[in-house]
């Protein structure tokens, strides 16, 4: 492995491990936790690769299980996180679907997007809601009322952000997005699986956290991967 690549997956391991446990949101009735980690798992695999993404999605999320108590999902988060970089890094790099398509591709992701957001994220985040804050020194929870015309807004704004990134700006854009709901859906089906199967729980009361996470890493990882890139253009990733 080159010198380049062994420091983007140490500094990707961390900055995911960072992002998992800025923001958590604990989920009772699965012992489980919202977090906003795949914001950092998707721009290591679009940025540095498919082995850097599993190494820093899988060591990195697993590392903020450990350190903030959820041990029980350490195990099934380094193969689950993992695969899900892997994925997303493979598929962003195949030049073959990239470089046609970008109708097409934009327009599954944008309308996967509307679909999750609608009916998956929007009927279980309506109401009073707590956030905590775990990198302040004491932690902090705050509390919200989330309207329930936020979702409906933010469909149409994520679909026509990707749909516009994706045929205005660059082709490229929507395979990246597909490829992160690709990844996106391995996780979600994945925590789904060893909830239900190991653990016991009402998997199914996390399956709109999990879709929640998944849509946040894409629509914050897609310009943060590109502004990265364009900043350090010897990120530029390697086509298949």
């Amino acid at each position: 492995m080159k010198a380049r690549d062994v420091s983007l997956t140490a500094l990707f391991t961390a900055l995911v491990c960072a992002f998992t446990v800025s923001i958590q949101v604990y989920i009772p009735a699965t012992r489980g936790y919202f977090n906003v980690g795949e914001v950092m798992v998707y721009t290591a695999a679009l940025v540095a690769g498919p082995w850097v993404g599993a190494f820093a999605g899988g060591v990195g999320s697993m590392l903020a299980d450990l350190a903030t108590g959820y041990v029980v999902y350490a195990p099934a988060t380094l193969v689950i996180k993992g695969l899900e970089g892997f994925i997303v890094g493979a598929l962003s790099r195949v030049r073959a679907f990239k470089s046609r398509g970008a109708w097409t591709a934009s327009s599954i992701a944008a309308a996967s997007t509307v679909s999750a957001l609608l009916v998956l994220v929007g009927p279980y985040y309506v109401g009073e809601a707590e956030l905590t804050l775990s990198l302040l020194q004491a932690g902090l929870t705050l509390r919200t009322v989330i309207p329930w015309a936020l979702w409906p807004i933010l469909a149409v704004a994520s679909a026509a952000l990707i749909v516009y990134a994706g045929l205005k700006v660059d082709p490229e854009v929507g395979w990246a997005a597909l490829s992160m709901v690709a990844g996106g859906a391995v996780m979600v089906t994945g925590y789904y699986l060893y909830e239900q199967l190991f653990m016991g729980v009402a998997a199914i009361v996390e399956v709109p956290f999990n879709v929640a996470q998944c849509l946040i890493g894409l629509l914050v990882a897609l310009p943060l991967s590109r502004a990265l890139v364009s900043a350090v253009p010897s990120l530029r990733p390697e086509q298949a």
